[in-house]
């Protein structure tokens, strides 16, 4: 016979009680039950547990010293049950979430608020990439959840789901001269265009609806983290193509924004999963609470969420 919870239970409870009868009524057992428990467990470690009189139960030297052991023992148990029963129903746990850094600075601030105030015992790690490198982290398992465009092939490997679009436009330095009447495609030539690299979602799009436009710009500067390109911008470096989601930035609403007329000229962002493979309850709560967050950011008018 092996020690199990049963006999624990039963050991901490007439240890408190100090008694066999009020230590049965509390565990719903008969006395004779709980008396064969005890003994059992005596037997398995070979020591007497208690002292028994007509008047009073107490415990021996050998009770004393187990009595701790017992209580940790069955106090770390429920812990555990505890913690499993939270992440079942998804309310800890450790969700992995990769993001293209527009996103993750508009948007993610607000969920991980609502989470923290609703779930704090979720951790999230929050890693911010281009596009591309998105897509391929969520394809290696390395994250979660990925939130994104879609640039690359993943083939089969991915599930998607859309969140919003948002219009392609022109960033300008503070005091600019914006050009007058509808800012299109092929005026993008004219202008001191700063370069993205080529996995970015923007760089793909240009590429598609405007071929070889990089080899008639006259762009000596090539950056993407998004905190850069306004500070470049700010500084009068140049100007950028950025998404409407980018400009809803808070620290970027105050520089000159342009949209793009050109049909086509806009920026898809999706949720990607991986397919096959369940979400964790914890990486469930994350896009619920994504979905009840979503309709309340203040977007740039260019921003449109999906139906």
């Amino acid at each position: 016979m092996n020690i199990s919870l049963r006999h624990l239970r039963a050991f901490v409870a007439v240890a408190e009680a100090s008694s066999f009868t009020t230590a049965a009524r509390q565990l719903f057992l008969t006395q004779s039950t709980l008396t064969k428990t005890i003994r059992e467990l005596e037997q398995e470690i070979g020591l007497t547990l208690f002292e028994r009189t007509t008047r009073k139960v107490a415990l021996t030297a050998q009770g004393n010293a187990f009595m701790p052991v017992a209580r940790r023992l069955l106090n770390d148990f429920e812990l555990l049950l505890s913690d499993l029963r939270e992440k079942s129903a998804g309310s800890s746990g450790s969700v992995y979430v990769a993001s293209s850094l527009a996103f993750a600075s508009c948007v993610l601030p607000e969920v991980l608020k609502r989470l923290k105030q609703d779930y704090p015992c979720i951790h999230v790690r929050l890693l911010d990439d281009t596009s591309g490198g998105v897509v391929r982290r969520i394809e290696s398992g390395e994250v979660d959840i990925g939130i994104g465009s879609y640039v690359g092939a993943a083939g089969n490997k991915l599930d998607k789901r859309k969140l919003l679009s948002a219009r392609l436009g022109v960033m300008f330095p503070p005091g600019s001269q914006l050009p007058t009447g509808p800012l299109s495609g092929p005026s993008l030539r004219d202008l001191p265009l700063l370069q993205d690299e080529g996995d970015t979602s923007i760089m793909a799009t240009l590429a598609h609806s405007l071929p070889g436009l990089w080899l008639q710009v006259n762009s000596k500067i090539t950056v993407t983290n998004l905190d850069i390109q306004f500070a470049l911008i700010r500084a009068g470096v140049g100007a950028c193509v950025l998404s409407a989601l980018a400009a809803s930035h808070p620290t970027a609403r105050d520089l000159p924004y342009r949209l793009l007329e050109a049909v086509g000229l806009q920026r898809d962002i999706h949720v990607f999963t991986r397919r096959g493979v369940p979400l964790s309850p914890a990486a469930f709560t994350f896009l619920q609470v994504l979905e009840e967050v979503l309709p309340d950011i203040a977007f740039h008018p260019g921003v449109t969420l999906a139906v």
